[in-house]
This record gives structure tokens, C-alpha cells and sequence, in this order.
């Protein structure tokens, strides 16, 4: 379609109405979308693609966990199959953050992510909304940490890119289906692991110092758990977390 409010929206209507089986839509725009934290991922009509896939999911519940971070591994694989970028210039951040040419004056964020629970008459699903900055200038990006693929000099082949997305993602679906788990292809690919690393949270959610309102944990990425939370070496000891913000200390 070429415009919606929110393909995530749209697909959980779907099966809030009865329906089920694997099903993709994708839209050119879309006026509401949303990533993690309640956040608003903003694109310009004509200039991204938005993604939401619906996923039958019988695994228990905290494997769910896995789903976000087999989107932004996709998403990475995909870039690079699409367009032909090194890896070193496609980053993926823990949990699903897709960094393209970090450093640089034009890199950034490419992508936003959001999965969700869904409830509905044929049972429950995950739906995996994916939105995806192709074509967009320096003037059009919702947010200055934000990049593009064009921004980037990379190809802007929609077709190509949504073609790989699938296939990529298919794969690790069907391997996270069948064990739970995508643990192996994920460490290969997470630029967190061996990075000195800062985690912000809200001050509710953890303890430790306080920056600017925000609680704040130092510390080394050294894995990602069975249920696809970050472990870190702090000086405390190794401790996990299942949500927060992260800040590589020194970019890669």
C-alpha cells in the first residue's frame, strides 16, 4: 500500500478480527509509526519503507525476547546483501539498532523496530514492524542521530532491499521456531559484544548513578543470555538486562 497510519496497527487489527498464518504488509508511508519506548519513528512519504510481519509464535513466552533482535539482525544482513556495504560499515547495536557508517558525518540510525504481542480469536502472535530509511535528505530525518540509505551513498533499490529483508528474516524466524533461540547468529553479528558500553534507564528501573535524571551503568558487552538480554561486566560483576539504551564507548 502506499500509505497507513501504522502497518504494526494495521496487522494487529487483522488478527484481532480472527486472522492468523504468515502474512507481510508493507507500505511506502505511514503517519503513526512507533518504535521501542513508546517512541515515534516519523517518515516522509516516498523516501522509506515500513515492514510489519505476523508470526504465528507457539514458543514460550521468554523467548520472545529473541524477536526484536532477529528483526535488527536482518535488517543488517539485508543492507548489506541489498546494497553491497562492507560490514564495517553496517553496525548492529544491541538490542536491534542498525548503524550505518557510525563516525561519520552522515551515519546513523537506518532503521526502527518494534515487536509486539497480539492477542486474537486464532490465538496469539508477534507482529515485527520494521521501518526502513531509504531515500531521505538531511532535512527529512525525524531525528539528528538518524541516517539514510541515499544519505549513505547505498543503494536505494526498495524491491532489492524489502526481497532480502524477507529471505534473511525468514531464515532466522524458522531457526528461532524450531530452538527458541538465534543466539549463535546474533553474537557473530552484535557490535556490542566486547565494547566498552554506557546503559541508561530510567531511574525507576535499576539502580546506580544518576546522569541528567537517568540511571547509568558502565561496563563491557560480553553476551547476550538465552532469552536475548545483554550481559555486562561491571565493576560490581557480570549483570543483565533486558531493556535499556545503549552507548558504545568507543565506536567501532
Amino acid at each position: 500500500m502506499d500509505s497507513t497510519v501504522s502497518t504494526n496497527s494495521d496487522m494487529a487489527e487483522f488478527v484481532h478480527l480472527g486472522g492468523t498464518l504468515p502474512r507481510v504488509l508493507i507500505a511506502d508511508h505511514q503517519d503513526g509509526g512507533r518504535g521501542r519506548f513508546e517512541r515515534r519513528w516519523q517518515d516522509v512519504p516516498g523516501t522509506a519503507v515500513a515492514l510489519s510481519a505476523l508470526v504465528p509464535a507457539d514458543r514460550p513466552a521468554e523467548e520472545w525476547g529473541w524477536l526484536s533482535l532477529i528483526c535488527g539482525l536482518s535488517v543488517a544482513a539485508a543492507i548489506e546483501e541489498a546494497t553491497g556495504a562492507e560490514r564495517s560499515r553496517v553496525t548492529l547495536k544491541w538490542p536491534n539498532d542498525v548503524l550505518i557508517d557510525l563516525g561519520r558525518d552522515h551515519g546513523g540510525k537506518v532503521c526502527g523496530i518494534l515487536c509486539e504481542r497480539v492477542a486474537g480469536p486464532a490465538g496469539t502472535h508477534a507482529v515485527l514492524g520494521i521501518g526502513l530509511n531509504v531515500s531521505m535528505g538531511r532535512d527529512e530525518l525525524p531525528v539528528p542521530t538518524a541516517t539514510s540509505l541515499h544519505l549513505c551513498g547505498l543503494s536505494e533499490d526498495k524491491d532489492a532491499l524489502i526481497a532480502a529483508l524477507l529471505r534473511h528474516l525468514d531464515r532466522y524466524l524458522q531457526q528461532w521456531a524450531s530452538t527458541g533461540t538465534a543466539a549463535g547468529a546474533y553474537r557473530d553479528r552484535c557490535d556490542t559484544l566486547g565494547q566498552p558500553v554506557r546503559l541508561t534507564f530510567d531511574t525507576q528501573t535499576v539502580g546506580g548513578e544518576s546522569i541528567d535524571g537517568r540511571t547509568v551503568v558502565d561496563g563491557v558487552g560480553v553476551d547476550v543470555d538465552d532469552t536475548g538480554a545483554i550481559v555486562v561486566r561491571t565493576d560490581e560483576g557480570l549483570r543483565t538486562f533486558a531493556a535499556a539504551d545503549v552507548t558504545h564507548l568507543r565506536p567501532r
